[in-house]
């Protein structure tokens, strides 16, 4: 049996998709990183956390890539809302949240990913974290 979900988080993330440091970011590909609100409740983020340097790799991109794919399924496939129906009247985001900027290849699938993402309903940005603190934003 499954144990409760804990109430929806504002800012911080989700006790349900906390797993341990060597668990989560680009890594753990087959899970959700965190769920939040953003600061003004408008909309839901759905996050990937940078665990790995951005070397411009294959294997950088397909490990974001497949990451971006899971997070793409738990927003549009009814999982998110099914969890969080008290949430499920806000529009939804999945925030790649960066410690460094990324590469150019990065980038480009970013732009990419959120045009699909847009398609699904959604959006997919950065969080900027190595500049100024603001609203996450496409590339």
């Amino acid at each position: 049996m499954r144990e409760p979900i804990p109430p929806f988080p504002l800012h911080a993330p989700c006790d349900h998709f906390c797993v341990p440091e060597e668990l989560h970011g680009l890594e753990a590909t087959n899970k959700v990183d965190w769920v939040s609100v953003d600061a003004g409740g408008e909309y839901v983020v759905v996050g990937i956390a940078q665990t790995l340097e951005w070397d411009g790799s294959d294997r950088t991109l397909e490990l974001l890539q497949a990451k971006w794919k899971t997070c793409l399924a738990f927003a549009a496939d009814g999982e998110l809302q099914s969890m969080y129906p008290d949430k499920a009247r806000l529009p939804w985001k999945i925030v790649l949240s960066c410690q460094s900027e990324p590469d150019d290849r990065t980038k480009d699938f970013v732009r990419r990913a959120d045009e699909a993402t847009r398609e699904a309903g959604g959006q997919f940005s950065i969080d900027r974290q190595w500049e100024a603190p603001g609203e996450p934003r496409t590339l």
